[in-house]
Formats: structure tokens, sequence, C-alpha cells
């Protein structure tokens, strides 16, 4: 591996939105907090409550009562959809 091929130590750090407060949220949200370079930067949720609640259970600074809200984020990089497929 030459020099080119590792990771700049000043990569840009990516900015996650996760959508929804459930077990899947859960889960990737865990997962990403482990990752260098990565931050979650929001929370999206049905209710302001749900976004808190969440929200401060992974001190994730920034939480809205609608998924729109979330993606509408103008420092959000990539959004992780974590809500269920069917209902």
């Amino acid at each position: 591996m030459t020099d080119e091929d590792q990771p700049s130590s000043s990569a840009r750090t990516i900015r996650w939105a996760i959508l929804g407060t459930g077990s899947i949220a859960t889960d990737m949200t865990q997962i990403l907090k482990q990752l260098p370079a990565t931050e979650v930067l929001a929370v999206g949720s049905r209710t302001q409550a749900s976004a808190d609640r969440f929200a401060d259970r992974w001190s994730i600074p920034r939480r809205y009562p609608s998924y729109e809200a979330a993606c509408a984020d103008p420092d959000v990089d990539v959004v992780y959809v974590a809500t269920p497929s069917l209902r």
C-alpha cells in the first residue's frame, strides 16, 4: 500500500442524519458512533418528543419533529432511513 492509498488524517467528517428512532436506528447509530471521521449530526422522527429522547440517548445535537426537516438540514451529508418499509 502506498501513501496515496492511505486515508488522509485531514479527511472531512461525514455528517449523518438518522430517520427513525426504533431498533434499526439504534443499531445503525451505535455502529456510526464507532467509525472515524463520522458524526451523527441529526435525527428525524414523527414527533419532537421521540426525536429528543433518541438524541439525548445518543448525544445527537440536532433533532427534528419530521423526516423532511432532518433531510433539509444543509449540514447533513448522508441520510440513513431507519423506518419500517411496511405499515
